[in-house]
């Protein structure tokens, strides 16, 4: 009977010792398989969030500029190298510089045509004057004498023979009045004066362009040396499971 007991006690014993081991097979087994699965899962879950990661590259919303190019630019017209450089207040004052200075010179070159034509038609009209040919020395003459007599017979005096009026047919004057010829000569003075006004904006304008392109060299020297607000960004998302984070930097660079 105790034999019996023994024998029993021995079987049940080994055949415990052989599921407990089964049992730990299986459970290494499973342990095994579902760390792969673990590392297959953690290595698309890194593939995802590599995927997902966003750059946004440094923004570069301007380019080098060329100081030559800026110059050249405003030479040609003023506020245009300005404008290249990116001082768009300054390209604008020299833009309506420029066109207020060509507006200027049209209105005094207008004026003074419209007053050459009231004096010669003036003269025409009250010293007998042929206005074919006259050269402006012509007007000046006759706006400081009453008659070509009296010219010729001053140029005698002188020993001026190369201004003296030989064809006198042709050259002829002769003032009604000395009133008519005063205003003649008012006229002509008013037209001259418009003319020299017209040629100091010509001036004012030759300088608003050399003015305007060493402004554009130096607006394109300061726009080397500031440095424009730069911002980049990351992004990174996770999975929510087995990576549930978010990563969000900023950076700005002034």
């Amino acid at each position: 009977m105790i034999r019996n007991l023994y024998i029993y006690f021995i079987t049940f014993v080994a055949f415990t010792a052989v599921v407990f081991a089964g049992e730990q097979d299986l459970q290494n087994r499973l342990f095994l398989q579902n760390k792969s699965l673990l590392t297959a899962k953690s290595a698309d879950n890194n593939h995802f969030a590599q995927n997902d990661r966003i750059f946004v590259p440094q923004s570069k919303s301007s380019f080098e500029k060329s100081r030559g190019k800026a110059f050249l630019y405003s030479l040609i017209l003023p506020g245009l190298g300005e404008k290249y450089a990116g001082a768009d207040k300054k390209a604008q004052f020299f833009f309506a510089s420029e066109i207020t200075l060509w507006m200027g010179y049209a209105g005094f070159i207008t004026y003074r045509d419209w007053r050459k034509e009231d004096y010669k038609t003036y003269a025409a009209s009250y010293a007998g004057v042929d206005l074919e040919g006259k050269s402006d020395s012509y007007f000046v003459d006759i706006g400081n004498y009453d008659s070509i007599y009296e010219y010729n017979a001053a140029k005698l005096r002188q020993r001026n023979l190369p201004d003296y009026y030989r064809d006198v047919e042709q050259y002829y004057w002769n003032w009604d009045n000395d009133t008519h010829r005063q205003k003649f000569d008012q006229l002509r003075i008013s037209a001259d004066k418009a003319n020299n006004r017209a040629i100091f904006v010509v001036g004012a304008i030759l300088a608003n362009h050399v003015i305007s392109a060493i402004d554009a060299v130096w607006s394109v020297y300061k726009y080397e040396n500031t440095r424009e607000a730069t911002m980049d960004w990351n992004i990174q998302l996770g999975d929510g499971v087995m990576n549930p984070n978010i990563n969000v930097s900023l950076t700005a660079r002034f």
